[in-house]
C-alpha cells in the first residue's frame, strides 16, 4: 500500500495532458478553502478530481472489485472516502465552484478518454451545469 501515490497518478497525468492540449492552463496543489482538488481551473471556477475506481468505489466498475472478504477496517475506509467525496462536492458547489470527476477506468482507453475530454471541454465552455462526471465504465 505504501507504493500507492495520491498525487501525479497516471490517470491524473493523462487528464492534465488532455486538458493542456485543449489549451487549458491550470493549477496543481491549489486549495479552495481547505479542499485541495487535483486540478483547478480558476478562470472557469472549476475543481477537477481524478478518482481511482478502487479507492472511491466507482459503482458498476470492474476496477472497484469487491469480491474479497474485506475486514471492517477496509469497508469503513471505502465508506469514509465516499462520504468525504460527497461532502467536498457539496462544499464546493455551495462556494459557487463547478465540480468535475474523471474516473480512472476512463483513462485506460485512449479513444474513450478523448471522447470524454471533449465532453468535459463542452461542459466547461457551456457553463450551465455545476457538475460533470465521466460516463465510461470498463466492461
Amino acid at each position: 500500500m505504501s507504493g500507492i501515490r495520491s498525487q501525479n497518478t497516471k490517470p491524473e497525468i493523462l487528464t492534465r495532458k488532455a486538458l493542456h492540449r485543449l489549451g487549458y492552463r491550470f493549477r496543481l496543489g491549489s486549495k479552495i478553502g481547505k479542499i485541495k482538488p487535483d486540478i483547478v481551473l480558476r478562470k472557469y471556477k472549476i475543481a477537477i478530481f481524478t478518482h481511482g475506481c478502487y479507492w472511491h468505489q466507482h459503482k458498476g466498475c470492474k476496477l472497484a472489485y469487491s469480491d474479497r472478504k474485506y475486514t471492517e477496517k477496509w469497508l469503513t475506509k471505502f465508506r469514509e472516502n465516499k462520504e468525504r467525496d460527497a461532502r467536498v462536492k457539496k462544499q464546493l458547489l455551495e462556494l459557487g465552484w463547478r465540480v468535475a470527476i474523471v474516473w480512472e477506468c476512463l483513462t485506460r482507453n485512449h479513444v474513450q478518454l478523448e471522447n470524454e475530454i471533449q465532453a468535459l471541454n463542452a461542459w466547461i465552455l457551456d457553463g450551465k451545469n455545476n457538475y460533470f462526471e465521466t460516463k465510461y465504465k470498463q466492461d
